[in-house]
């Protein structure tokens, strides 16, 4: 048994429980029909009877104490470790909830706690917790960071903000252990009522990043009048822009929609003469002064 086999067989048992159903040959469903005996080949394909589908179902209800019928795998390994001696059955992996948050003030801010990162002489990128595990925050700004390297200068780097108790959360990447996904499912919940601030490398991705995050009020990058100055420096990087065409398309799709904020749609014109990006790490290596700058046409407000 694995997810997939799981699945499989829900999908069949649930589909007209009372009749017979036939199914493609497969590696898969052969599997089934070898390790559960239930169901034949007829035809070159597989077939079902609703007596076999109910002995299918009646098997794995006694192998893992799940009904395929009513029930999906558990998200968590802790939970399906309940059911099965193979953890790794549950739908998401073990790190899928990790989320990794700083705070500009070095408190974190949540379930009505207030918790104190790391001294301050040790530097830290923050500190990873559990997504589902937070209930509660009580930090009025979320600021999202794209780049790693960046969450670790949260409490050095002035950036221009009044709000002191900025909340910081990492996008998210395939090796750190925080995943983008825990990220937007965070912002999804808790940025309704926030001010929610998107700061990212200043190309196509950063800003379709900036774009597609929930509840997003600003980008946060250089100032204007250095946009072009970044972009034709030594620093600049042309390969990355060449190889964002899908954000590219993405932008000047909202850009012809006229969805574009004024400042952004300028951005784009420039990136796109000058063909390059500039990202938050020479942001930081050459004190670049930054901004704030409004998202969308539909998004109004003062800047936190």
């Amino acid at each position: 048994m694995d997810r997939k086999m799981y699945q499989w067989i829900s999908a069949l048992v649930k589909h007209k429980p009372e009749q017979a159903s036939s199914r493609p040959i497969s590696q898969l469903g052969r599997q089934v029909l070898e390790h559960y005996h239930c169901g034949h080949i007829r035809n070159n394909r597989l077939m079902f009877g609703a007596e076999d589908k109910r002995r299918l179902r009646q098997r794995i209800k006694d192998e893992l104490g799940l009904d395929p019928f009513t029930e999906q795998l558990p998200d968590s390994r802790l939970e399906m470790a309940q059911y099965h001696a193979n953890e790794k059955l549950a739908a998401k992996p073990a790190s899928d909830d990790h989320l990794l948050l700083n705070s500009a003030d070095g408190i974190l801010r949540v379930n009505g706690e207030q918790i104190q990162l790391h001294p301050q002489r040790l530097t830290s990128a923050g500190l990873l917790c559990l997504n589902s595990s937070i209930q509660t925050i009580e930090h009025q700004t979320l600021v999202v960071i794209e780049n790693l390297a960046i969450m670790a200068l949260c409490h050095d780097w002035q950036l221009p903000l009044t709000d002191s108790q900025a909340l910081w959360v990492y996008r998210g990447d395939h090796k750190s252990g925080a995943k983008a996904q825990a990220c937007r499912e965070f912002v999804e919940r808790f940025g309704s009522d926030k001010t929610v601030i998107v700061f990212s490398d200043m190309d196509p991705k950063g800003l379709e990043i900036a774009l597609t995050m929930p509840y997003v009020d600003y980008w946060l990058g250089p100032e204007q009048k250095a946009w072009r100055t970044c972009l034709q420096s030594r620093l600049a990087n042309c390969e990355g822009f060449d190889l964002q065409s899908g954000a590219l398309a993405y932008l000047e799709r909202l850009a012809n929609e006229q969805r574009l904020a004024g400042a952004l749609n300028q951005l784009l014109l420039c990136m796109k003469e000058e063909r390059s990006s500039y990202r938050q790490e020479h942001m930081v290596s050459q004190q670049a002064k930054l901004a704030l700058f409004m998202v969308a046409l539909r998004k109004q407000g003062n800047p936190p």
